[in-house]
């Protein structure tokens, strides 16, 4: 179990490291900027706080005053002391806070554990360049999250090219000799021109369906004439050959 802890370990270790170098090669190229808060990263005991920061511009400043007191007298002295006295009360915090960023960048980008060290103090926002995302801040904010979802995760270097690359020894494969093309067929003599001969005539016996026939002949005159039966008209009378009575619905008078 130690084991696996172990390497598990190991490999985020490693993973956290690329996730690190893709940061620092956003940072040299503009795409992430870095921004830092003096009043979290500026005291006694932080990795990049210098107290010459403070020191160096008041010692000049007080110089500068002093030599031009003894050298114009006590009225300009006074005056080039009170500027300089303003100088380094609203002027001095921008000369601290840039001169900390300058050396809380060298000190990210110097290696992992420097940065891992430095974004645990806090102070420090991390701000992709036109992305409208908030900046990540530490120490609550995850930077290896903000890292894979705005730059993607570390690619690893494309191979070298494979061109000098030594060739296995084995049997070549070469293509098979390619087949001569056969001779095309020579042309034969034309013939001689042959008197074409008139195609014989074809005589049809049978009638064609669309010619015109003859008409079927009159019916013969020795052929009885059939008389049609006579129509019956309303108020006609019909008995039956075999009734000899008259009919019963005839009203006869009696006799």
């Amino acid at each position: 179990m130690s084991r696996l802890l172990a390497e598990w370990r190991e490999r985020k270790g490693r993973e956290e490291e690329q996730l690190h170098e893709q940061l620092c090669a956003a940072v040299r190229a503009g795409q992430v900027q870095v921004y830092t808060d003096p009043r979290l990263l500026d005291f006694q005991g932080s990795p990049v706080h210098q107290h010459w920061d403070h020191l160096l511009p008041l010692t000049i400043e007080a110089t500068l005053a002093l030599v031009i007191l003894l050298a114009t007298g006590l009225a300009t002295g006074i005056v080039a002391m009170t500027l300089c006295v303003l100088a380094h009360l609203y002027g001095n915090k921008y000369y601290v806070a840039w001169r900390l960023k300058m050396r809380a960048l060298d000190y990210l980008m110097g290696n992992y554990p420097q940065f891992v060290t430095l974004w645990q103090l806090g102070g420090i926002a991390l701000v992709v360049k036109g992305v409208n995302e908030a900046p990540c801040l530490a120490p609550k904010g995850d930077w290896r999250k903000f890292i894979r979802r705005n730059l993607g995760e570390g690619e690893a270097p494309a191979p070298a090219s494979m061109a000098n690359a030594p060739v296995p020894a084995g049997p070549r494969m070469t293509a098979p000799p390619a087949q001569p093309a056969a001779p095309a067929p020579a042309p034969e003599p034309a013939a001689e021109a042959m008197p074409m001969e008139p195609a014989p005539m074809v005589m049809e016996t049978a009638p064609l369906a669309d010619a015109m026939q003859p008409a079927p002949p009159p019916p013969s005159a020795a052929e009885p004439e059939i008389i049609a039966p006579p129509t019956p008209q309303p108020g006609d009378r019909w008995a039956s050959i075999a009734d000899e009575d008259p009919p019963r619905d005839e009203v006869v008078p009696r006799q």
